[in-house]
């Protein structure tokens, strides 16, 4: 045998069926010599896996399933605004009901758009969106489906498919998705603002300053700084930059932080609403 186990197993995620291994020109004493050297590790009678695994994948290939929902998305590398655990796909029928730990959940799924990776330990982008919207909260459903979208992993004419499929009352959420979302923070206020019945524009480019994240009734500009970005200074110099540009060319603006707008919308709207009460600027230049 020629082939480099660690190099194939990478194409897999490092979790593979036996089945896909043999695929490759591995025999099943192949197999069994790189269990014994601890080269792989056995999950059930149908996985294996290479250190390097995800352990969300691990667990979910211990429980019979596959990766859904919310925990697929995320691993998809989509935006999920709440994780809220561990979400397995079990298949129909399923014969297995091995024990959940806390913050388990098992979903009975019946697999329509199927995942023709090489990763099929988690189930689809197309049917975890549509997993998701059955369990999620409305605005954190629409932030996925714009994530989705804008990173190119479901393509515009594929949300009428997906949503066909879903309950009537969920369907009329597929106006609201839009897709030019670069972060779920940005659709979750677009969804918020637009409830108070504002003209809300996401990724809107200025001239002198770029592309800033909402604006909202045409002068007030949000911007929102993530968990990751905005804490060097670099970073804080060319936010100054740009904020006294906008204040230039006759913008208003505002900056929330990360935890602002998933933990106190509210009060994110509550400032909005002051913000635009003092009146639109004398000129948006």
């Amino acid at each position: 045998m020629l082939r480099i186990i660690g190099h194939d197993m990478i194409r897999f995620g490092n979790l593979a069926r036996r089945s896909q291994l043999c695929e490759l020109g591995y025999s099943r004493s192949d197999l069994g010599r790189l269990i014994v050297d601890r080269k792989l590790f056995p999950i059930g009678r149908t996985w294996l896996a290479h250190p390097g695994a995800s352990p969300s994948a691990l667990r979910s290939a211990a429980l019979g399933g596959r990766l859904a929902a919310a925990s697929a998305l995320a691993d998809h590398g989509v935006w999920v605004t709440r994780t809220a655990g561990l979400w397995v796909g079990m298949p129909q029928h399923s014969p297995r009901t091995d024990p959940l730990r806390s913050g388990e959940h098992r979903l009975w799924v019946r697999e329509r758009f199927p995942n023709h990776s090489d990763r099929n330990w988690r189930m689809s982008v197309a049917d975890s969106l549509v997993q998701f919207a059955r369990i999620g909260e409305e605005a954190d459903v629409i932030a996925s489906f714009d994530s989705a979208l804008n990173k190119g992993l479901l393509r515009p004419a594929q949300l009428a498919e997906l949503f066909d499929v879903l309950p009537r009352r969920l369907r009329r959420l597929k106006s609201r998705v839009r897709g030019n979302a670069q972060s779920g923070l940005e659709t979750l206020l677009r969804v918020a603002a637009e409830a108070e019945g504002w003209n809300v524009q996401i990724q809107v480019h200025v001239t002198r300053v770029g592309h800033v994240d909402v604006l909202i009734d045409g002068w007030l500009v949000i911007e929102l700084d993530s968990a990751e970005w905005h804490d060097e200074e670099a970073d804080r110099d060319e936010d100054t930059s740009r904020d006294a540009e906008l204040i230039l060319l006759g913008y208003r603006w505002h900056r929330f932080r990360y935890k602002q707008v998933l933990e106190r919308m509210p009060l994110c709207i509550e400032v909005i609403r002051t913000i635009l009460a003092s009146g639109r600027p004398v000129a948006v230049r």
